[in-house]
């Protein structure tokens, strides 16, 4: 059941080319058929993109309530939409024709030889049939119904749809009780029965107050922007959340067969070039992420490329849209700190105070005779004649410098609606390492298409200043766990530390569906990551970090249905924390258990 919720979700982010909503999939009816329910979840995802959707279920939420027959308008206004737009989300998407020529057959197959159908199913297979040219017997009711839908069909804007929707509802389901408006309404015309069509009966008993569509603890579904002009015929991000789409399910546009090579690399140039407007430019040059991706992006990752950036955007070179998205959600993250900014204070002063502990030693162990530091002229004696090399003395203060931590954050579209929790926890982390001098780096990972995407909040020797940039903290795309920890602990091999600390903010999916088949033209490298392939390739690298001398701790930061997954990934050397008042104390001790 999750997996097919997750799934649609992600059809519907796909085609609308925006992740940043939660989708209403319940707006239309679920067939447990991938055709058909691709299909549906495709035009959904169209009418996300050209419609204000928050519109429509601010009036159906209204309107729902108004009438005993609720999944039957749900069925009605699923047709409308689906006469209305049907056509559009073909010119948009070539490839979901195939889909939506099958689902129709698969409709018509389903009820030909019923003899008894339900309102919701007579009124889609006498609209059905009526798109394929074809004549069913059904009640006259049904008929008037599907012919007035059919007369009012055509693109419409949301302010339009809405008032032929109401003028529909008024005339067939409002439940208005006075006497001489009673006949006025689909249900007086089914319980008064329709004479001519006796042989098609309804079940009566059916509990009518029922709806598929809940509005009682209805969430604000689509933000108030809408960005659908900013966007060319493709795709934004990659699919995330869905679990296996076989080859043979795969949506094919014909045109992206021709001249593959060809389009690969135009379409790695287009990806970059949305990359730097949304996410900002590298800060590297392209030989050093060339060899980079020679490197590490090996076996499942082959074809993926690497875009390394602090945010920062080339001069009117930028989308306004996403920048505006990114301070959005660094107020909503802000906001979400200084609520609890108590706490959270608390919090970094307990996480400070329990490292200081054993970094900064007492005055009498401050010091010690070691074989290098500065050296006392009055122990030169104890080297020659007893061969004895601790002539020098060292301050155990200056230990500290052999400790750095990375903090890595999944940054992907599965954080959605913990994106001010996260960065929270980031930023109690960092403020704490930092106040202690401890070099500290925190970087967000997400996939875009074919390219991972890392985003460097503060370097090492970054000022603690740099902290509040976590902030800005924001979700996209979907995420390659495994190839973002593999190359964070390449570069950690590059520090001269001691004891190098690992630590990731993460959900336990690692999930990254390249080609869902409906991303226009753009014929991109890669292979999908997903399932048990994703789990055991991110198990693998946190295993191969460990045995380069890296101490690594995952964060649980998801859903307890995804427990299991960050058990297998990370062992015992994960946390999951519930109680935030918890926080610094379990972080604290991880860090001094495996590094002291």
């Amino acid at each position: 059941m999750e997996d097919s919720k997750l799934r649609k979700e992600n059809i519907v982010w796909t085609t609308s080319e925006d992740y940043s909503y939660i989708p209403v999939i319940n707006l239309f009816d679920s067939y447990n058929d991938f055709e058909m329910d691709y299909y549906r979840m495709a035009l959904l995802g169209y009418l996300y993109k050209v419609l204000d959707m928050e519109k429509l279920f601010e009036y159906l939420s209204i309107h729902l309530q108004k009438t005993k027959l609720k999944n039957e308008f749900l069925k009605m206004v699923e047709l409308y939409l689906d006469d209305c737009f049907g056509a559009e989300v073909i010119k948009d998407r070539p490839g979901v024709s195939d889909y939506r020529n099958k689902f129709y057959d698969k409709v018509i197959k389903k009820y030909e030889k019923k003899t008894e159908l339900s309102v919701e199913q007579e009124l889609e297979y006498v609209y059905v049939s009526r798109i394929k040219g074809n004549f069913v017997k059904c009640r006259n009711v049904t008929e008037d119904l599907v012919n007035t839908l059919r007369y009012k069909r055509g693109i419409k804007d949301i302010d339009t749809l809405i008032n032929d929707l109401n003028a529909v509802f008024l005339k067939y389901f409002y439940a208005n009780y006075r006497s001489n408006l009673k006949n006025a309404n689909y249900e007086s015309y089914l319980k008064s029965g329709d004479k001519e069509n006796n042989n098609n009966k309804i079940d009566n008993n059916k509990e009518f107050d029922r709806t598929r569509l809940n509005f009682s603890m209805r969430k604000k579904h689509v933000r108030d922007m809408k960005h659908s002009d900013l966007i060319g015929d493709f795709s934004i991000e990659s699919a995330e959340f869905t679990k296996n789409i076989s080859e043979d399910e795969k949506i094919v546009d014909e045109r992206i067969n021709d001249n593959k090579a060809r389009q690969k690399l135009s379409s790695n140039q287009k990806i970059k070039s949305m990359i730097e407007t949304r996410f900002g430019e590298s800060i590297f040059p392209d030989y050093y992420t060339n060899g980079l991706e020679k490197e590490i992006c090996t076996g499942i990752h082959n074809g993926i490329k690497i875009h390394f950036t602090e945010g920062k955007f080339i001069s009117g070179k930028h989308d306004k849209f996403y920048s505006n998205a990114i301070n959005i959600q660094r107020e909503k993250n802000l906001e979400y700190y200084k609520e609890n900014e108590l706490l959270f204070r608390r919090s970094i002063n307990e996480l400070r105070e329990i490292l200081g502990k054993k970094l900064l030693l007492d005055e009498e162990d401050e010091f010690e005779f070691t074989n290098n530091g500065k050296l006392i002229p009055s122990k030169i004696w104890k080297s020659k004649y007893l061969n004895d090399d601790k002539i020098f003395i060292k301050n155990n203060q200056n230990e500290i410098g052999s400790i750095s931590v990375d903090i890595l954050l999944d940054a992907s579209s599965s954080q959605m609606e913990r994106e001010e929790y996260v960065s929270s926890q980031a930023f109690i982390i960092a403020e704490a390492l930092t106040s202690l001098n401890i070099p500290t780096r925190v970087t967000g990972f997400c996939n875009f298409f074919n390219y991972l995407v890392l985003t460097q909040y503060r370097d090492y020797n970054d000022p603690r200043a740099y902290n509040n940039r976590l902030f800005n903290y924001k979700i996209a795309g979907s995420n390659r766990d495994g190839l973002a920890i593999k190359l964070i602990s390449r570069q950690m091999d590059l520090l001269e530390k001691e004891n190098k600390v690992l630590i990731v903010l993460s959900d336990g999916k690692p999930n990254d569906k390249i080609n869902l088949g409906i991303t226009g033209l753009l014929n991109v490298e890669g292979q999908d990551y997903e399932d048990e392939v994703a789990v055991k390739d991110t198990a693998q690298e946190i295993f191969n970090a460990k045995l380069r001398d890296k101490y690594v701790l995952g964060i649980f930061t998801g859903e307890d249905e995804d427990l299991e997954i960050e058990k297998k990934i990370y062992g015992k050397d994960f946390a999951y924390i519930k109680n935030i008042e918890r926080f610094s104390h379990i972080i604290g001790f991880f860090i001094t258990q495996v590094v002291f």
